[in-house]
């Protein structure tokens, strides 16, 4: 097994677990208390409501199935083709994404977001621990992006986000469960094909840096129309009158944006040394090997979020083909997602092949 297979497979069983509990606990819910709103409908709902339920079970059969025999049964797995245990992830971890409840992009749009601030604030003092001018910089830059926010009008904005964030996380709990569950398996099917080498495995190798550029790019258009928010001409939903109106949305987009810009620039980290290795600027941290597991599992993460999410924009739009290609250009999940996914396997294969000890020719290939 590979170091991250068994967490990883734990973390499998118990969203598996906890997401069906959680199921079956709002479904006789709402048969036994009037006026609670179903669950969203996931892609597969497309289908029916009993074609996603079976599907929806069987994948949460297939992925217990294999969380219990990774954890527990590992010589069961010697007798079967690894190929064949692959596929049987992939497919069941495909089930559970297609069955995952709508709702959970917005949720993780602002935890990401806020993740996202409270890591810029960790670099900076990092970075202050080792080069305290450049530190001291960089903290000066901050205190100015929050003073102009405040400025503003904007003093309310962390109160907002958190409200927000509290009214969405309790609907994000079951599309959560799924996103953990088909991630793991994503991340337990990439750990093991690490060191694969068929035909597939090669071209990703060969490609690597071409599909993980392509993945970061697909942030360009959103950050690109936040950032017009700057200007006077603002796009997608920007106007002079709201944002006299309300400061605040703003700061909120702009925050979004600066998320979604971190999003790409971490996508980049599977093809850049500092990907290897830790920059020598971060105390503590500095000229450390970066466990792959860091890398590894939140791309996981993004990359069944991002495909899910995108694959139910293009099916369900939002009426006029315009509007609908409109939507689809500006969150390009549909294509991060994927490419994310198949960038993460092969920032996995060079870490199992190239034990980066050298940071300038790590980066090779």
């Amino acid at each position: 097994m590979s170091p991250l297979s068994r967490p990883v497979t734990l973390c499998t069983l118990v969203a598996v677990a906890a997401g069906a509990l959680a199921v079956a606990a709002f479904t006789l819910a709402t048969m036994v208390v009037p006026g609670i709103d179903p669950l969203p409908s996931s892609l597969a709902g497309h289908l029916g409501a009993g074609v996603e339920r079976a599907l929806s079970l069987i994948g949460a059969l297939a992925a217990l199935v294999l969380s219990v025999g990774a954890l527990v049964a590992r010589a069961v797995f010697r007798s079967v083709p690894p190929w064949l245990v692959r596929t049987a992830a992939l497919v069941a971890a495909l089930l559970l994404a297609l069955t995952t409840p709508g709702g959970i992009i917005p949720a993780a749009g602002y935890a990401f977001a806020v993740s996202v601030v409270g890591g810029i604030v960790a670099l900076v003092v990092l970075v202050a621990l080792r080069r305290p001018w450049r530190g001291l910089l960089l903290g000066a830059v901050l205190i100015g992006v929050a003073a102009a926010a405040l400025a503003t009008g904007s003093g309310e904005l962390v109160p907002r986000v958190a409200e927000a964030l509290g009214a969405m996380l309790p609907g994000a709990a079951v599309p959560l469960a799924h996103v953990v569950a088909s991630a793991g398996l994503l991340i337990w099917t990439i750990g093991e094909a690490a060191g694969a080498r068929g035909r597939l495995a090669i071209a990703v190798l060969r490609h690597r840096r071409s599909l993980t550029v392509a993945a970061a790019a697909c942030a360009l258009p959103y950050v690109v129309a936040r950032a017009s928010w700057l200007t006077p001409w603002p796009l997608f939903g920007g106007s002079a009158e709201l944002f006299a109106a309300e400061p605040t949305v703003r700061v909120v987009g702009l925050v979004l944006g600066a998320g979604m810009l971190a999003g790409g620039v971490l996508t980049l980290g599977l093809i850049r040394p500092w990907g290897l290795r830790f920059p020598r600027s971060l105390a503590g941290l500095g000229g450390r090997r970066v466990p792959p597991a860091l890398a590894i599992i939140p791309a996981s993460v993004v990359s069944v979020l991002f495909t899910a999410a995108g694959l139910q924009f293009a099916v369900e739009g939002t009426g006029s083909i315009g509007e609908t290609g409109y939507l689809l250009l500006m969150f390009p999940f549909w294509l991060w997602g994927p490419l994310l996914g198949l960038a993460t396997w092969g920032y996995a294969m060079v870490r199992a092949t190239r034990p980066a000890r050298q940071p300038a020719t790590a980066s090779a290939g």
